[in-house]
């Protein structure tokens, strides 16, 4: 691994499962301040977790600095008063970045960031019906990128803050998958293929 690059990523092609090829050396996570009771004016200050996606929603229709990717997680971070990625190595404009430890799919929680390496996923619904099938396909690319966790839906689900994708793009909400699945409601199956490699990091103090 070089400088600022990251450690080996999670990888999925068409021949895998689920999402459970993940580092299993990963801490185990603790109670989150988004999902945390209290927030009055006499309870406990935002976590740092609250403070990075409280800040990446803020900006959501903007464009954040250079409007990079990049730039989004690291003010967010530095924001917080977390690390960014230059605290873990020189920063090149295609290098893997590291935004703190690693951490488990499983693990994922708000205020975590992804790192993306020709990621990509498809998800193709096909509905049944009296005059037959009916097909419906959306595919998403992450070919070099890097968000910011808003939210974990469950079953490989994660719905990210990001901007810059599509390019120029400002910060917006998009849900994305790390797991591939096949699953059936009423008369509709839903297949989702996940490809590529991605890290899930769980940001430091200073």
């Amino acid at each position: 691994m070089g400088n600022g690059q990251a450690p080996a990523g999670i990888s999925l092609d068409s021949s895998l499962d689920d999402g459970t090829l993940v580092r299993a050396d990963s801490p185990a996570p603790g109670v989150i301040g988004l999902d945390s009771k209290g927030g009055d004016a006499k309870g406990p200050a935002p976590s740092m977790a609250d403070r990075i996606v409280s800040f990446a929603r803020r900006q959501r229709g903007r464009r954040v600095g250079d409007g990079e990717c990049y730039t989004l997680a690291d003010q967010a971070l530095r924001g917080a008063g977390a690390k960014s990625a230059r605290d873990y190595g020189t920063i090149t404009p295609n290098a893997d970045y590291v935004w703190g430890s690693s951490v488990n799919l499983s693990e994922l929680r708000p205020g975590d960031v992804i790192q993306f390496r020709d990621y990509s996923y498809r998800r193709v619904d096909e509905t049944e019906d009296e005059s037959g099938t009916t097909t419906n396909e959306v595919e998403e690319e992450r070919p070099h990128h890097t968000a910011i966790v808003q939210s974990v839906d469950g079953n490989g689900a994660v719905t990210v803050l990001e901007q810059n994708s599509p390019e120029g793009s400002a910060v917006r909400s998009t849900p994305l998958f790390f797991s591939n699945r096949t699953t059936t409601h009423g008369n509709t199956t839903t297949r989702i293929t996940v490809r590529g490699t991605f890290w899930f990091y769980r940001p430091e103090s200073q």
